[in-house]
């Protein structure tokens, strides 16, 4: 590390549990260096500069690449789609998993379908009450390279003697299990592009998943991209999982390593976030979690969290198609609105 200049002002008194740390110069990194580019958006690309590739392989089912980014840490990388990033997985992680976890009164028995990296499954071991945790996911071979590489997502949680670890379809798990659940949480790859995946999209799917629900379950999702000029796919989710359970509710996540805005959805029988008081859940946190566990998740992040602009309340409120087996998805054209060709001072009211 470079000797850094001296700084014209006191740097205040940490925590015990926190440390200043200099970031890398970029002048010293120069040019040439090695990048990754995320690809996954059909127009655009985006480039991470990193300083290593701790592994580069293909599994039976896709291709792997975990890096050392120079801006969000050590990157898991699917298919040249970014999954997650050390700096900022456990906000992604906390909102995807807690929500469901805290308000559910007692769960005991949790079903994970994909969640390879170990995170969403740390999550949900933390809590005292969980008695057995299942985690179904397709690769094998994913699932292992991150118990190598990734420790500091799983902390060991495949090691807990609560989980059962299952390598399989997670639909056909769904259709062949038994097992009733508290929380069911599906963190699988994102793309509604048609292929395998998004069999853990459909009506029938989630048809299926309630009969695995007790009373009182929820089940929770990650919901795709989600901001109101990335709608469509999330929008269809909702409409999708409203067909099968009669609260449904978005809430959502800037998640900085993924470049915007991401999307969560939770569903259930009786859940209605309008009736979450922040003060509330930051009793439940304390209680469960203790006070230093969580990274970013407070009452007030999870009410804020389920909020919406204008704009996206709107979207969100349109009818149109749901995800079915069998169908194919074709998104519905955008919505566009005409404006005044220049404002108007004062704005007109009547």
């Amino acid at each position: 590390m470079p000797d850094i200049a001296p700084r014209p002002y006191p740097l205040p008194p940490l925590p015990p549990n926190r440390f200043y740390l200099d970031g890398p110069d970029p002048a010293l990194v120069g040019d040439g260096a090695l990048v990754v580019v995320e690809d996954s958006d059909p127009f655009d690309r985006y480039t991470y500069r990193v300083s290593s590739i701790l592994y580069q392989g293909r599994t039976a089912f896709q291709n792997v690449l975990i890096a050392d980014t120079y801006n969000y840490g050590v990157a898991l990388f699917l298919d040249g789609s970014t999954q997650s990033a050390r700096d900022d997985e456990a906000l992604y992680h906390e909102l995807l998993v807690q929500p469901a976890m805290l308000r559910h009164s007692d769960p005991k028995d949790v079903l994970i379908i994909g969640g390879g990296e170990g995170a969403t499954l740390r999550e949900v071991l933390v809590h005292r009450s969980v008695r057995h945790a299942t985690m179904v996911d397709l690769d094998r071979e994913v699932v292992e390279v991150c118990r190598e590489h990734l420790l500091p997502w799983h902390r060991g949680a495949f090691d807990d003697p609560r989980v059962r670890m299952v390598y399989a379809d997670g639909r056909a798990f769904v259709e062949q299990d038994d097992g009733r659940y508290d929380v069911v949480i599906i963190d699988v790859v994102d793309m509604l592009d048609n292929g395998p995946a998004q069999a853990l999209y459909t009506r029938q799917f989630y048809e299926r998943l309630r009969a695995r629900l007790r009373p009182g379950g929820l089940v929770v999702i990650q919901g795709l991209e989600f901001s109101f000029i990335d709608d469509k796919p999330h929008v269809a989710l909702t409409r999708t999982l409203r067909t099968v359970f009669p609260e449904v509710h978005s809430y959502h996540a800037l998640v900085p390593s993924f470049l915007g805005i991401w999307g969560m959805i939770i569903a259930s029988d009786w859940f209605a976030p309008s009736e979450l008081r922040a003060e509330d859940m930051d009793r439940v946190i304390e209680n469960r979690l203790g006070t230093q566990w969580l990274d970013h998740l407070t009452g007030d992040l999870l009410k804020s969290s389920f909020s919406h602009c204008k704009e996206t309340q709107f979207l969100l409120a349109q009818p149109g198609p749901i995800l079915e087996d069998g169908v194919t998805f074709v998104p519905p054209p955008y919505i566009d609105d005409i404006e005044p060709p220049y404002a108007q001072f004062p704005i007109q009211t009547g």
